[in-house]
C-alpha cells in the first residue's frame, strides 16, 4: 500500500479497488507547491501498477478543485529577482505525464473552481466530471505565462485546435454547462450530485477488464499523444523565459492589488 509523503495529498483505496487522490490544500484553493506535485508524480506512477487500484478518482479537499500555481510564490520569486527554475515546470508535467501515462483510468472529479495547471491537470485525466457550479480557466496569459503542465496538448486532442486557442491565448473561465457542451466535461452532474456521478463512473470503470482497459489507454495514447514528452521540453524553457518578463511581473502586482494588469509585451 502507497503511503503519502506529503501532507497535501491524501490517498486511499476503497475494497472495490477505486483509489482517490486528494489535493489537500483548501486553505489556498488546493494551489499545487513543488512538494504537491513531487507527491503526484509519485502516487500515480504507484497506481499505474498497483493491483489493488482499478481507477483513480482526482479532486480537491474542499470547495475547489485546484487553483493551479501559487501566486504568492511568484511574486516572492520576483520580489527576489529570479526566473521560474525549470525544475519547477518539470515536476508538475511528470505529474501530469504519469496521469495521462497511468494503466488505469483515471477520473477528474472537478469541484468548484480549476484554473491554470489545475485545469491541466483535468485534461491530463481520461475523464472529467463536473456540475453547474464547475468553473475551468485557463489562467496561464492572464499570469504572463504560455502554459505548462501539458495543458495545451491534451486540450487541443479534446476540443481541437480552434477551441484549445480560444480557450488558452483569452485565458478563458468556462462555467459547467459550456464546458460540458464544447466536450472538456464528459459528465455534467445535477447540482448536489457531483460526487455521485463519479462515483457510479468509477464503479463501472472498477467493474471493467482492467488489462483490456490498460491496453486500451496504449492505444490511445500511443495514436492521439505521442509527442507528449517533446512538448514537456518546450515548456521547460518557455516557461522561464516568460518569468523573466515584466509583462508576467505585472500579472502577478496586477492581480495581488485587484487592478486589472497593464501589458507591454516586454
Amino acid at each position: 500500500m502507497y503511503t503519502s509523503k506529503c501532507e497535501n495529498i491524501r490517498f486511499s483505496v476503497d475494497e472495490k479497488g477505486i483509489a482517490t487522490v486528494t489535493l489537500d490544500r483548501p486553505e489556498a484553493l488546493n494551489a499545487l507547491t513543488w512538494d504537491m506535485e513531487k507527491e503526484l508524480a509519485d502516487v500515480f506512477e504507484y497506481c499505474s501498477f498497483a493491483e489493488e487500484v482499478r481507477v483513480v478518482v482526482l479532486t480537491g479537499a474542499g470547495k475547489h478543485f485546484c487553483a493551479g500555481g501559487d501566486i504568492k510564490a511568484f511574486k516572492r520569486r520576483i520580489d527576489a529577482g529570479e526566473a521560474l527554475p525549470d525544475t519547477g515546470v518539470r515536476y508538475i508535467a511528470t505529474a501530469a505525464r504519469n496521469i495521462r501515462r497511468c494503466n488505469k483510468p483515471v477520473i477528474a472529479m472537478i469541484n468548484g473552481a480549476a484554473s491554470g495547471a489545475g485545469s491541466a491537470l483535468a485534461f491530463a485525466s481520461d475523464f472529467r466530471v463536473g456540475d453547474p457550479k464547475t468553473k475551468i480557466g485557463a489562467g496561464f496569459t492572464s499570469m504572463g505565462f504560455s502554459g505548462d503542465t501539458n495543458g495545451v496538448y491534451n486540450l487541443t486532442r479534446i476540443v481541437g485546435t480552434a477551441r484549445a486557442s480560444e480557450f488558452y491565448m483569452l485565458a478563458q473561465t468556462l462555467k459547467g454547462e459550456e464546458a460540458f457542451r464544447v466536450g472538456i466535461l464528459n459528465r455534467l452532474a445535477e447540482e448536489g450530485k457531483l460526487a455521485e456521478e463519479t462515483a457510479a463512473l468509477a464503479e463501472q470503470l472498477a467493474n471493467s477488464p482492467t488489462r483490456a482497459i490498460a491496453y486500451q489507454k496504449k492505444m490511445i495514447n500511443f495514436t492521439n499523444y505521442p509527442d507528449l514528452e517533446l512538448v514537456q521540453e518546450f515548456e521547460m524553457n518557455f516557461m522561464p523565459a516568460c518569468s523573466r518578463t515584466a509583462d508576467h511581473a505585472e500579472a502577478v502586482n496586477a492581480f495581488l492589488e485587484k487592478r486589472a494588469p497593464q501589458f507591454t509585451g516586454n
